[in-house]
């Protein structure tokens, strides 16, 4: 018989997805202050690096070959932030569910150490979401005119894409998989389970994405001055504290749907075994 602790192991019951939603925030909330710890070591530093060349950029009428030349590298800079800083998260999220003590720089350093792979995955996933990214974008589609119909059948397919490899990147990084064998590992987990798996991806991004408006918002109010500069700069300085949040909470829905698709797997194959 198998004994199973109910302190030191996260719980393995089947989850609808309004629970998987719900586990994710209270995971992302009681490590609050070292995920933010993370993403304000991360992507704030880039960020603000990032905001104050694009208020010169807006300011100077100098070369577009020079402000090409700036913009490029510093954007890279922020988008590798912006990779590491979730990588790490998912990390510290997943220690968390063992009951374990994350440590933010610990997390970090973990991550950088398999940065060539997850940008690889990230890059793919990305990819094979941009079209269903697209059509959510209502005015996109209608601009396309005629060719809209064919975005909407990329759209699809890449919804069928973002459910099949949504647990792709933990998979990565909790099990120190290569880029092909977590695309497996995640279409494994996910079939016959396909659209709990979407609805998580689709209902946890919207959430997360939803964190860093009501954050970009709350910073609109502080706003001074009139001019032009001034509404970028306080536009600027919003997103880029609500993107602090987006990370920590979207990769704490996929650890929780990730632990229980791999109790089902448990599940499944004792009752095979038995």
């Amino acid at each position: 018989m198998l004994f199973r602790s109910s302190v030191n192991q996260p719980e393995e019951r089947p989850r609808a997805v309004s629970d998987i939603l719900e586990s994710g925030v209270r995971l992302a909330a009681g490590r609050a202050l070292v995920l933010l710890r993370i993403t304000a070591s991360l992507i704030l530093p880039s960020g603000v690096l990032l905001g104050a060349v694009i208020v010169w950029l807006a300011m100077s009428s100098g070369s577009k070959h020079l402000a090409f030349g700036i913009l490029v590298p510093v954007t890279v800079l922020y988008v590798l932030a912006l990779v590491v800083a979730g990588a790490a998260c998912l990390k510290v999220v997943a220690e968390a569910r063992t009951d374990a003590e994350p440590n933010a720089w610990a997390a970090i350093a973990f991550a950088l150490r398999r940065l060539v792979p997850v940008l690889c995955l990230t890059l793919l996933l990305l990819v094979g979401a941009a079209p269903a990214i697209a059509v959510l974008v209502l005015p996109i589609a209608v601009a396309l005119g005629r060719y809209a119909a064919l975005l909407s059948v990329f759209g699809f397919l890449s919804l069928w894409f973002s459910g099949i490899f949504v647990v792709a990147m933990p998979a990565m990084l909790l099990e120190e998989k290569g880029v092909v064998e977590s695309l497996r590992r995640s279409a494994g987990l996910v079939r016959g389970r396909f659209w709990r798996a979407l609805g998580t991806f689709l209902f946890g991004g919207i959430i997360a994405l939803f964190a860093g408006v009501i954050v970009a918002i709350v910073v609109s109010v502080f706003r001074f001055g009139d001019g032009g500069n001034a509404v970028l700069i306080v536009s600027l300085a919003g997103v880029g504290l609500g993107l602090l949040f987006v990370a920590p909470i979207f990769v704490s829905f996929l650890v929780v749907l990730f632990d229980d698709l791999r109790a089902r797997e448990r599940d499944l194959s004792a009752m095979r075994a038995g």
